[in-house]
């Protein structure tokens, strides 16, 4: 009954703050920042670009640009939540776009069956680090930066170093085609409904709990929810609908929030994070969520590869460069801790998004490549600065 009774207190304060983080309807300061950030760098841009970079043609493939990083930045900020990291995914990613390019190209294969086999492949590698992670003890940060080296080393044994192209038409639908603008609107007003009764029933369930009246702050929420589909109703009706590659974001994004909102996997994932020896002493089987973490990991480097090989039509040996910096830059923007326990899913893809539209108007205004790596370094190195001092702000855990 001693180490239980210790444990209860120790997960106490965090089961309290995780409470407070999903039941709250109080307005997220990062997520507010990131817009505020997002406002004003949208404005300098659209001002220095002469009326560019705020047109919905450039928006709408601002949009379809960052979405692969978004995809694995929602994954990789899993692993950290749970206190693990992941640098091998630029890599893991550049290998299942291999492996989909030469099904599609020497197999003759269908798209299903390629995506199919190029996310087996992504868990299988997920679930090679998870062995030397989990079973053997090895720490997440080396085994990942081996598998770095290891995995681009195989694809580029594979192909000489060559590029494998070009993919079915079919398959670049995938990430390439559009969702019809009437259908796009349609698509808009079924999330405002579904993200409005979301927003009015959790704010709802608060007041009961809490007994506070905050009507004025619901109020500003729903606006505000109108406001955001009423920008992307604009910039998707004013080119051609949603990029598919945007349906694959969402998909994965509502999936991922579900599971770590809604399931005990998640409440387990931020309890691990938090305090991994309490988490161990409350009876949380460690060593399966470690492994699912990392096989969920795992599967989207096959969702990312195959988006990234139907975007360029091919696999390329620089595909996936420097995409494991972006992927936890842009978790680390969205407000997940480097140390653990804290972070989300959504909170991930807009840092994705925030880093997409920084590349973008660096583009627009031809910034040089050289000083595009500069910047995006500074960003980085800030990022995790800030990341830095707010942990020391909420006690140094």
């Amino acid at each position: 009954m001693e180490p239980q009774s210790v444990t209860n207190r120790a997960l106490a304060p965090n089961r309290a703050e995780q409470k407070k983080s999903f039941s709250s309807p109080s307005m997220d300061v990062r997520t507010l920042t990131m817009i505020v950030v997002f406002v004003v760098l949208a404005i300098v841009f659209d001002v220095a670009s002469h009326g560019i970079f705020l047109t919905p043609r450039n928006l709408t493939l601002l949009l379809r640009q960052g979405s692969i990083v978004a995809v694995v930045a929602a994954g990789v900020s899993i692993l950290m939540i749970m206190g693990e990291i992941d640098l091998s995914i630029g890599s893991s990613v550049y290998l299942c776009g291999v492996l989909a390019a030469t099904l599609q190209l020497h197999a003759g294969w269908g798209v299903a069956t390629t995506v199919g086999a190029t996310v087996v492949l992504g868990m299988v590698l997920g679930l090679w680090q998870g062995l030397w992670v989990v079973t053997l003890g090895v720490p997440s940060f080396i085994v990942t930066l081996a598998s770095l080296l290891a995995f681009r080393g195989v694809g580029y044994y594979m192909t000489t170093a060559a590029t494998i192209a070009p993919v079915s038409e079919s398959y670049s639908a995938l990430s390439e085609s559009f969702v019809p603008v009437d259908v796009t609107l349609v698509l808009l007003a079924t999330c405002l409904l579904a993200v409005g009764w979301y927003v009015m029933r959790r704010h709802r369930t608060y007041e009961t709990r809490s007994g506070e009246a905050q009507r004025g702050l619901l109020l500003a929420k729903l606006v505000a929810l109108l406001a955001v589909v009423g920008f992307l109703a604009w910039i998707f009706a004013g080119f051609r609908g949603i990029p598919a590659a945007l349906i694959w974001v969402a998909l994965v994004g509502t999936v991922l929030w579900f599971v770590m909102t809604r399931t005990v996997f998640g409440r387990n994932a931020y309890l691990t994070g938090s305090n991994r020896e309490a988490s161990i002493l409350a009876g949380i089987p460690l060593t399966r969520l470690l492994y699912q973490g990392f096989v969920l990991m795992g599967a989207l480097y096959g969702v990312a590869g195959t988006l990234v090989t139907a975007r360029l039509g091919a696999s390329t040996p620089t595909t996936g460069m420097y995409m494991e910096l972006d992927a936890i830059a842009a978790a680390v923007i969205g407000g997940t801790a480097l140390k653990g326990g804290i972070g989300s899913v959504p909170g991930a893809i807009f840092g994705a998004i925030l880093l997409a539209a920084i590349d973008n108007g660096m583009s627009i205004l031809n910034i040089s490549s050289f000083l595009q790596l500069v910047i995006k370094g500074l960003v980085l190195l800030f990022t995790l600065a800030f990341d830095a001092y707010m942990t020391k702000r909420r006690g140094g855990r």
